[in-house]
């Protein structure tokens, strides 16, 4: 499993972007604002994955296991220069585990999905109203572990999606703001195709930190490999999240 060096890693980047972020601030003065938001993230996955092995190919179903939430993470950090531009880093582990029916009879199966994402974003505003379009990339590192009748599996991949989007926060009065974000990538650059649906209550508790509680879908479809063969691995999954966080600005 990789969740250990994940996390470690996820540190790693929010250590170099808070490094970066005060370089630059100094340097830059009062021309731009950071946030840092970490979130606890409890996801579930709704998959179908296929496993080539030498016996040949094992489907799994997880079908709906949102009785089966599991602990995750996310830590995101973002910067808005005056001129509106700015950009957005964000790292996510995201762990499920099931009970499955597959090709070969019942069993357990884990989801261990680590993401990273750089994009370049940019905002504007009318009345209530802020938008902001957005492209990067999104980095996807998946491990499926199955342990079904008479075999025990582990398969993955990891590749890399461009992405474009655009997000919308609206300020319901001077506490509280609902935010919806939007994205589609893959292409068939990385995965066939691939998107994610993110939304909720932002509380601006504190003059330099808020509450966030949202909800996020993460959509995918990614094949790699011949059918038939060990090297066979297709994973078309949505995981969804529930996410509560603190974001830090400064």
């Amino acid at each position: 499993m990789q969740k250990p060096s994940a996390l470690r890693a996820a540190v790693r980047i929010v250590l170099a972007a808070a490094a970066m972020a005060g370089a630059v601030s100094a340097a830059a003065g009062d021309n731009w604002e950071w946030q840092l938001t970490p979130f606890v993230v409890a996801p579930s996955i709704d998959s179908t994955t296929e496993l080539g092995w030498t016996g040949g190919d094992v489907s799994i179903d997880a079908g709906d296991v949102f009785d089966q939430l599991q602990a995750g993470g996310m830590l995101q950090f973002e910067g808005v220069h005056y001129s509106n531009f700015g950009f957005r880093l964000r790292y996510a582990v995201l762990d499920a585990d099931a009970d499955v029916f597959s090709s070969e009879g019942p069993g357990g199966v884990r989801y261990d999905q680590n993401l990273g994402e750089a994009l370049l974003t940019y905002r504007f505003g009318r009345g209530r109203d802020l938008f902001e379009l957005f492209g990067g990339v999104r980095h996807w590192d998946v491990d499926v572990t199955a342990s079904l009748p008479g075999v025990n599996l582990r398969r993955g991949a990891d590749w890399t999606d461009p992405v474009a989007g655009m997000r919308w926060e609206r300020r319901l009065s001077d506490e509280f703001s609902f935010t919806l974000e939007g994205d589609i990538g893959g292409f068939g650059a990385g995965s066939e195709e691939s998107w994610s649906l993110m939304g909720g209550l932002i509380h601006h508790r504190w003059k330099n930190a808020s509450i966030y509680v949202l909800y996020r879908g993460l959509g995918v479809e990614y094949q790699e490999g011949t059918r038939g063969t060990s090297s066979f691995f297709r994973h078309d999954a949505v995981t969804h999240s529930l996410l509560a966080g603190a974001g830090l600005r400064f």
